[in-house]
């Protein structure tokens, strides 16, 4: 890595000029990470969704579907119809639950578990070229400001 920083490599952006919000700037750089991703996963063969909702699981484990929704912040049909997708392909199985038989726990299944593995592999270009984009010390940074917007929003809000 070269020892000029980024903020001495970058020139300004167009929008930057009329007065660019942090915010806007946050959405921006979200929906460009978003949209090399989606290419990535895309090529695997899973959808943008199907991918977040795995991803879920893996680190989440048992979740009820309820659950998910409120970690995907989607409406409920959407996530019955992706879990009844899901489970037809193998990546998820439903258990019911111990304590309440009318609650279905979702847990990925090994097959599940080697997809997100293979997605996680075929996102790390993505992942590679934006923290080469930056320093160590950039990155660091970047981090702790991320988690300081985070939590003055209210992540509390958000599982």
């Amino acid at each position: 890595m070269s020892t000029a920083t980024h903020e001495e490599k970058t020139t300004q952006i167009p929008w930057e000029r009329h007065g660019g919000s942090v915010g806007h700037l946050v959405k921006l750089a979200y929906i460009s990470m978003r949209r090399e991703m989606d290419a990535a996963v895309r090529k695997a063969g899973v959808t943008t969704t199907q991918w977040q909702a795995l991803g879920v699981l893996m680190h989440k484990p048992g979740l009820t579907h309820s659950e998910l929704v409120q970690h995907m912040a989607v409406e409920p049909p959407s996530v019955t119809s992706l879990v009844k997708g899901m489970e037809r392909k193998g990546w998820i199985r439903q258990e019911r639950a111990e304590t309440d038989a009318r609650v279905k726990r979702l847990y990925l299944t090994a097959r599940g578990r080697r997809l997100i593995e293979s997605l996680r592999r075929a996102t790390e270009p993505v992942e590679r070229r934006m923290a080469a984009a930056l320093t160590d010390s950039e990155r660091d940074s970047l981090r702790t400001l991320l988690r300081i917007l985070v939590e003055t929003l209210g992540a509390e809000r958000h599982p």
